[in-house]
């Protein structure tokens, strides 16, 4: 295999041949990818140890076309190539790291959208509908149901959106009961906290989401 790879690449040292070899764990298909650029992108032993050895420290963050052409770009000097790679790596690096910060808020933003309308259903039916039983038992399955449509279609944490959700329940006044499903506690509806209830909840609401409550059916 050694033999056969020297004669292809004449101009690649045979101790840079095993050793990309050696590195690629004896994959040939790939070392030859990787002598062909180092004849492509070099003209002497010295340089194909250089260039070898920058693909080595980066090559698992960096393309090939990225490391040769920084090569290029700092008139092929190991030193100055490796500092601008590192550099890159940083960027690169500092760059994902934001975009996952970017998931991670918009994964939050989600559940909270999610969680702040069904508040908001469940508060405005009662407050407006203060005689109707229904408006004051939710059943468990339905709301799981419902919850875990929204999180599916949304990219939103079920299981931290349904903990949250139990939660503000029982700050509104909820409490389980028969079979795990929620009642509303007291026999007279406690409208100023209901009402303080709202207005918290609304006060952080994205608008459009207040239009959309109808289609929520968790109600017993």
């Amino acid at each position: 295999m050694l033999v056969q790879l020297q004669q292809t690449f004449p101009k690649i040292d045979e101790e840079i041949i095993s050793e990309v070899l050696k590195w690629l764990k004896q994959d040939v298909e790939k070392t030859k990818s990787i002598l062909t650029w180092l004849t492509e992108n070099t003209t002497n032993l010295k340089q194909q140890q250089h260039l070898m050895q920058l693909f080595t420290s980066v090559g698992n963050q960096l393309e090939k076309t990225t490391i040769s052409q920084t090569w290029r770009n700092c008139n092929q000097i190991f030193v100055d190539t490796f500092e601008k790679l590192r550099e890159i790596c940083v960027t690169s690096n500092l760059n994902e790291l934001n975009t996952y910060k970017i998931s991670l808020l918009s994964e939050e933003e989600n559940e909270l959208k999610i969680i702040r309308e069904m508040c908001l259903h469940i508060l405005w039916n009662i407050l407006k509908y203060p005689k109707h039983i229904k408006y004051r038992q939710i059943h468990k399955q339905a709301l799981c149901n419902y919850l875990s449509k929204k999180c599916h279609t949304l990219g939103a944490d079920f299981d931290h959106v349904f903990i949250s959700s139990e939660k503000n329940l029982e700050i509104i006044g909820f409490k389980k009961g028969y079979a795990d499903n929620w009642y509303y506690q007291y026999h007279h509806i406690q409208l100023l906290h209901l009402w303080n209830c709202y207005q918290s909840v609304i006060t952080y609401q994205i608008m459009y989401v207040v239009n959309k409550t109808n289609d929520i059916n968790i109600n017993i």
